[in-house]
């Protein structure tokens, strides 16, 4: 990842927008976000703001641009692909009844949801696919997920400006909060699985 920010900064400034702009679309809009979170795109846009590359303003706009388009991408995704889903063999192991709760919690919390989803690593990959594949409204969707993407990626930009030269040392350290998250998913999951496993043994 610090090769490809390294490049990134090497380029002129226009390209950086568009750059920077296509790897925010991508993070939600084709999954990639699941492998490289894109905090760290954001934090040296608001560096190169900071060092006079790149203007403040014009960067906010752009990023928020390019992060709710790629979430909009990943929503009209779930939206198309979400039946087929749960058609599926997988699906159907899930059962209809967790589908309909699922459905249900969606529709009762689910532009909260969105908006929350935006701060989180990996979560806010799925979050927009969850929402379309349970029939959310667009119209609901989509004014929550801006103001989660607004103060997620202008939050990110402006500590980046804020940090200078220390916005290296604030992505390694965002990126080792994202592995601790992840430990953390993982610890869960193992440990319902295993719980699983012994209620089914002792039955």
């Amino acid at each position: 990842m610090e090769g490809l920010v390294d490049r990134l900064a090497s380029l002129p400034p226009g390209l950086i927008y568009l750059v920077a702009a296509a790897l925010l679309v991508l993070e939600t809009g084709s999954l990639i976000g699941l492998t490289v979170p894109a905090e760290a795109t954001l934090l040296l846009v608001g560096f190169l703001a900071f060092e006079g590359r790149l203007e403040l303003g014009a960067a906010l706009v752009a990023m928020i641009t390019a992060a709710a388009a790629g979430d909009s991408l990943a929503f009209r995704a779930g939206r198309k692909y979400g039946p087929r889903l749960r058609a599926s063999g997988l699906g159907r192991r899930v059962g209809e009844d967790r589908w309909r709760r699922a459905d249900e919690l969606i529709v009762r919390h689910g532009g909260a949801a969105m908006m929350l989803a935006r701060w989180l690593a990996f979560v806010r990959t799925l979050a927009p696919r969850l929402a379309g594949s349970s029939g959310m409204r667009y119209r609901r969707f989509l004014p929550w997920n801006l103001a989660g993407v607004a103060s997620w990626a202008g939050a990110s930009i402006l500590a980046g400006y804020a940090a200078g030269e220390s916005y290296r040392r604030m992505s390694a350290v965002l990126g080792q909060a994202t592995g601790v998250v992840l430990a953390l998913i993982a610890a869960v999951v193992a440990l319902t699985v295993i719980g699983r496993r012994l209620a089914r043994a002792r039955r």
